[in-house]
C-alpha cells in the first residue's frame, strides 16, 4: 500500500490548482527531466508524510515499510555500484591504451584518411581513449594495426 501510494505520489505530486504538477495548462504532458529520480530523502519525507496522514484503523504493515526501506537501499547501493564499475572501466581501458606507448600503430575511418606514427602518450577524454601520435590525438578506437 505504501509503495503505491508513495509512487504515486512521487510520480503525480499535485500543484496548487489540483493539477498534477507534470500537466502543462494546454493539458500536455511535461517532459521529464533529469532530476525525476526519487532520492533517498525524499523517499524518507514521503515516508514520514504517509505515517502520519494513515488511518489510525487501518495502520501500515511494518514489515512492508522495512522491506520497501531495504529495496530503496539496495536500489542505492546497485546504482553507486554501477557508477563505480563504469569509472573503473575507463582506467582498464586507460591501462590498455597505455601498453601502446612506444608502438606503432595505423590507424583508419570511414569519414577520415588514417595515419601512421609511434604512440607518446594516451589520455582519457569523454570517457573515450586517445593516443598523442605525433602532433595529433588519435582515437584509440579507429586503431587498425599495431607493429612493436
Amino acid at each position: 500500500m505504501i509503495a503505491h501510494t508513495l509512487t504515486t505520489r512521487a510520480a503525480n505530486p499535485t500543484n496548487a490548482n489540483g493539477t498534477a504538477s507534470n500537466v502543462n495548462p494546454d493539458g500536455t504532458v511535461k517532459k521529464a527531466s533529469n532530476s525525476a529520480a526519487v532520492t533517498q530523502n525524499q523517499f524518507l519525507m514521503l515516508l514520514v508524510n504517509e505515517l502520519k496522514n494513515q488511518d489510525p484503523t487501518q495502520p501500515v504493515d511494518q514489515t512492508q515499510t522495512l522491506s520497501q526501506l531495504a529495496q530503496f537501499s539496495q536500489l542505492q547501493e546497485t546504482t553507486t555500484l554501477n557508477a563505480t564499475l563504469t569509472a573503473n572501466q575507463g582506467f582498464s581501458n586507460v591501462a590498455q591504451s597505455a601498453m601502446l606507448i612506444g608502438k606503432t600503430i595505423s590507424t583508419a575511418t570511414d569519414t577520415t584518411p588514417g595515419i601512421s606514427g609511434v604512440v607518446s602518450s594516451v589520455s582519457l577524454l569523454n570517457g573515450k581513449n586517445y593516443l598523442s601520435v605525433g602532433d595529433q590525438m588519435v582515437d584509440a578506437s579507429t586503431v587498425t594495426s599495431i607493429k612493436s
